[in-house]
């Protein structure tokens, strides 16, 4: 398979644009952001799992009302 003049133009198009997004993604610290926001929304997980298992503790403690089998004798 050839590859033709305008594929090769595409291809060259394509590594140029990648190159100035690392280029970009460097210079602003991407890596950093990124990293940052995945731990952040880690702990809000963490925080949300957390509060709904308290949740479910607090109703498996809570008093619940036992039916009296009341018979004729």
């Amino acid at each position: 398979m050839r590859i033709t003049g305008l594929q090769m133009e595409r291809v060259l198009e394509h590594l140029a644009v990648t190159e100035r997004l690392l280029e970009h993604m460097e210079r602003h610290q991407t890596k950093k952001h990124v990293r940052n926001a995945v731990k952040e929304w880690l702990l809000v997980s963490r925080s949300v799992i957390d509060s709904f298992i308290d949740s479910l503790e607090e109703e498996s403690t809570l008093q619940t009302a036992r039916k009296i089998d009341i018979s004729n004798e």
